[in-house]
Order: structure tokens, then sequence, then C-alpha cells
């Protein structure tokens, strides 16, 4: 996933360093000429050290109140105090991360230092990754998408303040896995969630066609039936197995081929498409609420209750933890479009 680099104190002040280092004229490793001058003085004595004295070493910087190092060890806690010294503010203010924590005014910063600690700790992260996985964190929090919900399939009520777009691809094994989850989720904050495909067809042939008998039992008003039976099968999804399953569920078959067949349906999953790419989806599962990308269904949570707080509605007490643990997507996910090829009829499509 594309990760906007944002420049840090450390960086300018390395600039810095390599621009004196780079001063030196290209002959200065030669050796000096002899220079008689006068005789070396006799070395003073070196003065005693502060640890030799037995005094204190210098107090350690102290992690703002709003910071839990958890079980950091010192190694890792000098490696989070020197990155959020090292950051720039993420709420735009001239000053560093840590200032920011320190400050308490910058909404965002708390959780952008949790997810580092998190890095850091339980994901095993050095400090190069944990930066980018920081910078990573910063866009998504920072980043709104603007995303259509046009005719797509939707669940949940039509006024509901929180809308979840997932993206998704009907061969996708996370794609099925989120499915339980995602519906307690959105039930649990009557949110609407909306449906877009996302095939990903380098490494899924029979997903684009799998998408559009999605799209033609959508027109006969079956979509959620169309999508559990598809992933339930998720490895029978050849054209007459296809249709076996539009048959149980009581489609008119002819414009059931019909659909599938059709521009329409072709242009529709294009469409979708498109709208995944402008929004950056590099993986499916992906989820965005309220036009903010989430990584996880964990993530969906946290920002499914920042809107309800935001719009002024109650905030059900959150789902546990273990509601979500069986998935994890994003950058962990297998399932990624990064060279998906051009767009090419779908295995599943019936011949015309």
């Amino acid at each position: 996933m594309a990760i906007r680099s944002l420049i840090s104190f450390a960086l300018i002040a390395g600039c810095a360093g390599v621009a004196i280092a780079g001063c030196k004229h290209a002959d200065s490793t030669r050796a000096a000429p002899t220079d008689p001058g006068p005789a070396a003085a006799v070395p003073l004595a070196a003065e005693p050290t502060a640890v030799e004295l037995g005094a204190a070493p210098p107090p350690r910087p102290e992690l703002p109140k709003s910071v839990d190092p958890k079980d950091l060890d010192d190694k890792e806690r000098k490696v989070l105090l020197d990155v959020l010294a090292e950051q720039f503010d993420p709420c735009g203010k001239t000053r560093s991360m840590l200032d920011a924590l320190r400050a308490g005014d910058c909404a965002i910063a708390p959780k952008l230092a949790a997810r580092l600690v998190e890095f850091l700790g339980p994901q095993g992260m050095g400090k190069a990754q944990a930066v980018q996985a920081l910078l990573r964190e910063i866009e998504r929090l920072n980043t709104v998408v603007p995303i259509d919900i046009g005719t797509s399939p939707v669940r949940g009520p039509a006024d509901a303040k929180v809308k979840i777009v997932e993206f998704s691809d009907f061969e996708c094994p996370f794609c099925r896995r989120a499915i339980v989850p995602l519906e307690k989720l959105r039930a649990h904050y009557q949110a609407l969630l909306c449906y877009k495909f996302y095939p990903l067809k380098l490494s899924h042939p029979n997903a684009e066609g799998a998408a559009r008998a999605a799209w033609a039992a959508h027109q006969q008003g079956k979509f959620w039936e169309m999508h559990d039976t598809l992933f339930a099968n998720q490895d029978k999804l050849d054209w007459p197995a296809v249709q076996s399953y539009a048959k149980k569920l009581g489609l008119d078959g002819k414009k059931f081929a019909a659909d599938v067949q059709s521009e329409a349906s072709k242009a529709a999953v294009a469409a979708d498409e498109k709208a995944g790419e402008v929004a950056g989806v590099d993986g499916t599962p992906t989820f965005y609420v309220n036009g903010r990308r989430a990584e996880s269904l964990g993530q969906v949570q946290e920002l499914v209750r920042e809107a309800l707080q935001a719009s002024g509605q109650a905030v059900p007490e959150p789902l546990g933890a273990a509601e979500f643990a069986e998935l994890e997507t994003g950058a962990a996910a297998a399932e990624s479009p990064a060279t998906v090829p051009a767009r090419a009829a779908p295995a599943a499509e019936p011949a015309k």
C-alpha cells in the first residue's frame, strides 16, 4: 500500500549532518605535513565522570500520561520516545508528536501512540518498520474518501448515520470469514452496509463471473441470498454451479442468464473496481466507515463508534475483541490485486 512520506525532525537533522560531513576536501585523507612547532604539552589528568563519582544517571525522559507503554522493555521505550520526538504533530501544528501528546489537544495523537506501542511490542517491529506503519496510520486517520453508494446492494437502515462500505471478492477466504462478525457489528450499531465488487482476477478466475451473477440476482431482489450462497460455495463457482444456485433461490433462469451476460453487469462490476482503485483499495476485504479506511474489523468498530459519537447519537457498549479475532485485513491479508491484469470475460459467464 502506498505510503506518503512525512518529513521528520530526524530527517532534517540527518540532512544537516550529511552536509557537514560532506564538506571535507578530496585530499583530506592525506597525512598532514610535519610541523616542527613547539613541543607537545603534557596532557592534564582527566576529570572524573559523574558515574565514577557515584552520581545518579540523568533522568530518562518520561512518556506523556496519555501513552501506555504496556510491556515494552527499556530499549523499546527508547525507540518509542525517539519516534514520537522525531515525527511531526499529526494534527498539523509545527511541533513534534511528543509535544502534541504532552499538550493533549490533538485527538488522534494518543491513538497513534497506542498503535506505535503495538508495532514495537506485540508485533515486534524495528524502528524503521514501525515508522512506516505509523505513517500509514496517520494517512488512514487523516483521509476521508467519498464513495458513492448509488444502486449498490445495501443492508440496514437507509437513514443510518454510519455507512460501512466493503470492497470484496467472492473467492477471497478473508472476505468469507468477515461475513458473520461484520453483520454482528452492523446490526449492533444499526449501521448501513454497502457491498462493492472487487474481483481479484489474477488469482481468482471465477471472481468476476461470480460478481456478475450476484449483480444479476440483485436485479431480482435476491443479492444477499446469492451473496451468502456464493461465499458458502467458494470452491464451486463455475457457471453450471452458479445456475443451480439461481434455481434454488427461485430466480427467473432466463432473465438471470441474460443479466449475467449483459454489458450492464460488466459495467457495474467495472464501476465498483474503478471506485476501489480511486479509494486506494489494494486488498480484500477493505472497509470504509463514512469514508475513512479501516484495516481490521476492530478498526471498523472504532470508527463506527467515533462516527456515532460525532453525530450526537447514543453509542452502545462495544462488542468484545473476540468477535473480530479471527480476521485481520489490510497489509496482513494475502488477497492483493497489485498485479491485476486487464479485465477479461468472467469465467463463470455462460456462453453467448
